[in-house]
């Protein structure tokens, strides 16, 4: 089964159809390390599914870092509200930056001051 851009599912709902194990991570993957989704909010990431604000902590550097090594499509999905996340598409890590000017923009903009990289997303038809 697949997704349907605009309709909305629950986290459990997209671990049934992606696997992975914790419906928590912004970032689910599998047991092999591979990020099956993308699961993010508008208040932290404010320009929707153009780019992935990463923040300070070990294990979102991780994650982030996963999946930009990774370089797949995955399915995108936005919190709409409680347990509600809409699907976007599918998309991959088009190109990503830890520099300190280019992330600069972006910390203003979202009010967040632990960011650490920006990923920058390619939706792929």
């Amino acid at each position: 089964m697949g997704f349907i851009t605009g309709q909305s599912y629950t986290r459990q709902e997209i671990r049934e159809i992606v696997g992975g194990g914790s419906v928590h991570n912004y970032l689910p993957y599998d047991e092999n390390g591979r990020i099956l989704c993308v699961c993010l909010s508008r208040e932290h990431d404010p320009d929707g599914q153009k780019v992935i604000l990463v923040g300070s902590g070990p294990s979102v550097q991780r994650e982030a870092e996963m999946f930009c090594l990774q370089n797949t499509a995955v399915p995108v999905f936005y919190k709409k509200e409680l347990n509600q996340w809409e699907y976007q598409g599918d998309f991959k890590p088009e190109r990503w930056t830890d520099d300190p000017e280019e992330i600069r923009p972006f910390a203003e903009s979202s009010g967040r001051i632990n960011l650490t990289k920006i990923i920058f997303l390619q939706k792929i038809e």
